[in-house]
């Protein structure tokens, strides 16, 4: 073999080696997994997502999200379990294993004998699902169909809690309604605060209203459809993107 055919082919292994580790490493996070799970195929958003997740992968890059929402339930996520541990009369810890298999990856929230539990700490009253009996958001119940996967679990919940708004947050919620009515945060008065702070504490709702669980049981069919989705996805960017 010449050095320059042996040259092109080791250019040529280098390059499948390349292609082929992106792909394969490509695994769905519980908490993203109805990104994927469009009713026709991966459709518009599942095409999106791919998109952020090579380049993320290609360029070691992370795309930024953060909400307010989202602030809170990282701020509020111990008192959030300190609450359940109190309303099912079990002491709960956060859970830190992560757990992975050949196309689903997580960490749940908490982990019990025979349940995983997810915690979400809602912003307002408004946003809790007061007076809802069954879980309506479809995408939390594709995030638990990932968990029970890599765990083995058949049973899961989602753990609604509402919690009193940190100040820092309630502070910010402040100075974006000064700046819109084209005040400066300087004007603030105590009353100003204590006024906008009722939307955003709830000690008044009696705690068993500010806790609602929904059971999510392990559906064989949908786990299956999460792997079927992964599958699609690698070949999406090998297609695509490689």
């Amino acid at each position: 073999m010449s050095a320059t055919k042996k040259l092109l082919d080791d250019m040529e292994h280098t390059y499948e080696v390349a292609v082929e580790k992106p792909v394969k490493q490509f695994k769905i996070s519980c908490s993203v997994a109805h990104m994927i799970l469009g009713q026709k195929g991966l459709g518009v958003t599942g095409e999106k997502f791919l998109k952020q997740w090579y380049i993320s992968k290609k360029y070691n890059r992370k795309k930024d999200f953060w909400a307010k929402q989202v602030e809170k339930g990282l701020m509020v996520e111990q008192t959030g379990i300190e609450m359940l541990s109190a309303h099912l009369g079990q002491e709960l810890f956060k859970n830190d294993q992560w757990f992975e298999d050949l196309e689903i990856q997580g960490i749940p929230d908490v982990i019990t004998d025979d349940t995983i539990i997810d915690i979400k700490s809602s912003w307002d009253i408004f946003s809790f699902p007061m007076c809802e009996k069954v879980l309506k958001n479809s995408d939390y119940d594709w995030q638990l169909q990932g968990y029970m996967a890599i765990t083995g679990y058949e049973k899961a919940a989602i753990a609604y809690v509402l919690i009193n708004t940190p100040k820092p947050l309630i502070d910010q919620e402040l100075k974006k309604l000064y700046y819109q009515s084209g005040g400066r945060a300087e004007d603030w008065q105590p009353e100003d605060y204590e006024h906008l702070a009722t939307n955003y504490k709830f000690d008044d709702v009696p705690f068993h209203d500010r806790i609602r669980l929904f059971e999510v049981k392990k559906d064989e069919s949908k786990i299956k459809l999460i792997r079927e989705r992964v599958a699609l996805c690698r070949e999406y960017i090998k297609e695509n993107f490689i």
